[in-house]
């Protein structure tokens, strides 16, 4: 399915579906530490996990923006900013901190979208280019999960939901739009382009990163990151045999039937305004003959 025409959702986003973008401002205390820009599908909810795990409390990922996105207004900001992106329009000065303050870790979409702007807004925290090494797997694996979630269906019912319509433009323009609307063609290339980009912004700046995958575990990540390894199995939260999909379907389930109900009432009003437009109009055919007569 090729990506939907922009124009018509931005006029509800600026009319019936506004939110305001979010502007938090970052405690002194409390730095961005870790920039995890592998893409989807690449270990991501492990990562996270861990991170946490390893004392990082506070990590950005696509789950957690479905989760707090009702009161932040975080789709407000990576929306209009994957727009410009993916249109070539330049950026300007973006604050990542107006959305990312609270957090001292990032991993996933829609953040991973933005490697190189991250690393010079964030320059002295940690880089790791997670991946999966075989991408036939990863490729299998997004299309299993990610693009097969991105459907019609889904897409007919943001509609109706201001906080569905919103978080599907996210995870279109970052799991279809990255890939120039077609993932089962550009899937493959466009995932080699985005690490060997980053590789290769990364060396030109002379700053460290992890190359690592989920099969690594422990130690490289420990090593790294420069914190002792844990005495515990590494987490492993987001297999391909369930696991995203269900927190998706968890994530998705309040808005889809919040949708679902806003359907009902419109359909409710608009049989009610039918039925009173007929009856009005039938019963003025009816309405004093003789004195039709009379004229």
């Amino acid at each position: 399915m090729q990506s939907l025409s922009h124009f018509p959702s931005i006029i509800l986003e600026r009319t019936i579906f506004s939110l305001k973008p979010p502007k938090h401002r970052r405690s002194p205390d409390k730095e961005m530490e870790v920039l995890c820009l592998g893409l989807s599908r690449s270990g991501t909810d492990s990562l996270r996990s861990a991170l946490i795990i390893l004392g990082y409390p506070d990590v950005y990922h696509g789950f957690v923006l479905q989760k707090t996105q009702y009161e932040s207004g975080d789709c407000a900001f990576w929306v209009p900013l994957l727009r410009r992106k993916f249109a070539g329009k330049p950026l300007g000065k973006v604050d990542f901190d107006s959305v990312l303050a609270n957090f001292e870790a990032v991993t996933d979409c829609p953040a991973n979208m933005f490697g190189d702007e991250l690393m010079e807004f964030y320059p002295h925290a940690k880089v790791i280019l997670n991946r999966r090494r075989d991408i036939d797997a990863w490729y299998r694996s997004m299309q299993s999960t990610i693009m097969a979630a991105l459907s019609w269906s889904l897409w007919t019912l943001t509609w109706f939901d201001s906080n569905l319509h919103w978080l599907w433009w996210v995870f279109d323009l970052s799991q279809r739009g990255y890939y120039e609307n077609d993932f089962n063609k550009n899937g493959k290339r466009v995932a080699q382009e985005h690490y060997r980009r980053l590789e290769e912004s990364l060396a030109g700046k002379q700053r460290d990163y992890l190359d690592w995958s989920v099969q690594d575990g422990w130690e490289p990540l420990c090593t790294f990151l420069g914190k002792p390894i844990p005495d515990v199995p590494f987490p492993d939260g987001n297999k391909s045999g369930g696991g995203f999909e269900k927190k998706l379907d968890d994530s998705l389930n309040l808005m889809v039937k919040n949708a679902f109900r806003n359907i009902f009432g419109l359909l409710t009003v608009a049989f009610g305004v039918g039925a009173w437009l007929y009856y009005s109009g039938h019963t003025s055919t009816h309405h004093d003959p003789e004195g039709a007569q009379r004229v």
